[in-house]
């Protein structure tokens, strides 16, 4: 039945002998480059640099797709790899001299916008798809703005917010970027099946950490991470030592923490989709993903990723129960009845991650953080100290403190941008949250749209609950562009929720999940 409302038709993109003519003009310049610079005395290196990212710009150029998948698949598997441009750049918290560190994933996403934007001034591409997102994100750039003047007036350090400016604010291009773009079922469930194939091969690899050993981990770290650019601070034990001492895979990761995160974020993509893909061999190969996953998430020592793993367990419990999908809810029970027995009598690593002395110590050194975040918000409580301000001295209640983030990504984010601010970023959530709820709940026929909205939606509460207990979501820069990703995908997912016609690309029918034809 349709509504009366109008279906803006979709930007037809050339092919054929319009591609090959970018093509052979992408070959030809190439071949200048390729000519000219070695003259120049450029280092080999930098010339096979330059060549094969102009190489690979003409293929994301020629098909935006690819860029995207290249950007997911990056993100998720060697999210720090990238070259390091060594400015001399003075980081407040540590008082280090280090380099601005590009990441590959930063880079190909880069190359998606020029793409796009060059594809929009000749008329080969749309800018106008819309999203309730819209609002929030716009006020949340502004937002943005103002606590960079605040961070500077209140004698923040200027490259620092710079720094942060750039790299977190304008990352809300990639929300832009993913909305415009991927359009179709195709293309959203590509990029899913990119997610779940990535997370389990990290998450394998994390595995093999655990099971080969601290030193065989840092052999490969050494001899293929710090390569690919990678630093070489990496977080692998926590505690002190003796007993005390837990070991923690990170994977490809810098932190177990952040795989932690990873993984929760993931892990809601194997559980519901179960329900849509309904081959045995599909499922068969969700439940090893699942298994994999939760490996993996366990073996992190991540405590806040347990946390968060839990909630998500008690919300599949509760729409298990509403959707008459008992097996979740049955599943749910025998979590809980299980994690009763483990608190009774827990196994020596989760001892070691909650009540050994360093646990303790890692506790009561974050109520002290807490503490002072709030001394600082109760004397900034309307638009907050500012950002860039971490490692400066402030005046709270005569006394000089020295501010640096503390374990939660929004008593930091209360704290720099105040009550204001927090409002804003509060609402990229709300917005996020109540889209992806109404997709689910308005799709009971469309299991494509159902399973993926409620796999978004869970995904993302995992990441609010990790996010209490760290700041990752901030500061760790694959973090923050996988949620702005995230979102964009998920406005994508809305508005195809919302379409009364479906694009002209159908979804993968769940009998060609990672064919080859899949991603053709």
């Amino acid at each position: 039945m349709s509504s009366g409302r109008a279906i803006r038709p979709r930007v037809s993109i050339p092919t054929g002998k319009s591609r090959k003519t970018w093509l052979l003009a992408g070959l030809v310049v190439l071949g200048v480059i390729a000519g000219v610079l070695p003259s120049t005395g450029v280092p080999i290196k930098i010339l096979f640099a330059l060549l094969g990212s102009a190489a690979l710009f003409v293929l994301i150029f020629n098909n935006l797709q690819l860029g995207f998948i290249l950007f997911f698949a990056l993100n998720l598997t060697l999210p720090q790899a990238g070259p390091t441009w060594n400015i001399g750049m003075q980081v407040a918290v540590v008082g280090e001299t280090r380099g601005l560190h590009f990441n590959l994933h930063e880079i190909v996403i880069m190359m998606v916008l020029v793409s796009w934007l060059i594809k929009i001034f000749i008329g080969q591409a749309d800018w106008k798809r819309s999203s309730p997102l819209l609002v929030p994100i716009i006020l949340f750039f502004l937002s943005y703005v103002l606590g960079s003047f605040v961070g500077f007036l209140n004698g923040g350090s200027s490259l620092v917010i710079v720094f942060r400016f750039t790299r977190l604010a304008l990352f809300a291009y990639i929300f832009f970027v993913f909305l415009n773009n991927v359009t179709t079922r195709k293309q959203l469930q590509q990029l899913v099946i990119v997610l779940l194939v990535c997370s389990t091969l990290v998450a394998g690899f994390g595995l093999m950490q655990k099971f080969m050993g601290q030193a065989w981990t840092e052999k490969v770290s050494k001899k293929y991470l710090l390569k690919l650019g990678f630093p070489e601070a990496v977080n692998y034990v926590a505690g002190s030592s003796g007993e005390d001492q837990a070991y923690r895979i990170n994977s490809t990761f810098l932190h177990p923490n952040v795989l932690g995160a990873y993984m929760i974020m993931a892990l809601p993509f194997f559980i519901s989709l179960l329900w849509y893909y309904k081959e045995p061999w599909q499922r068969l190969l969700l439940v090893m993903g699942i298994g994999i996953n939760l490996g993996c998430l366990f073996y992190t020592g991540s405590r806040a990723a347990w946390i968060a793993g839990g909630a998500i367990a008690l919300i599949y419990g509760v729409f298990g129960f509403m959707d008459k999908r008992m097996i979740l809810s049955i599943v749910t029970v025998v979590l809980v009845v299980a994690m009763v027995f483990v608190i009774i009598n827990p196994p020596s690593f989760i001892k070691q991650r909650f009540v050994s002395l360093s646990a303790k110590e890692a506790a009561t050194a974050r109520i002290y953080q807490y503490k002072m975040a709030v001394d600082f918000f109760m004397e900034h409580p309307i638009f907050g100290i500012g950002m860039g301000m971490e490692g400066q001295k402030i005046m709270v209640n005569n006394i000089r403190n020295l501010w640096a983030a503390v374990e939660n990504a929004f008593l930091t984010y209360l704290v720099a941008g105040g009550l204001f601010g927090f409002t804003i970023f509060m609402l990229l959530f709300i917005f996020y949250l109540g889209m992806m709820l109404f997709a689910r709940n308005n799709s009971a026929n469309d299991p494509f749209i159902r399973f993926h909205a409620e796999a978004f939606f869970l995904a993302m509460i995992g990441c609010i609950v990790s996010s209490q207990f760290g700041a990752w979501l901030l500061f760790a820069i694959p973090m923050w562009t996988m949620f702005w990703a995230f979102l964009g995908l998920a406005g994508c997912l809305y508005n195809l929720s919302r379409e009364e016609v479906l694009a002209e690309e159908p979804s993968l029918a769940p009998g060609e999940l990672l064919s080859p034809e899949a991603f053709a």
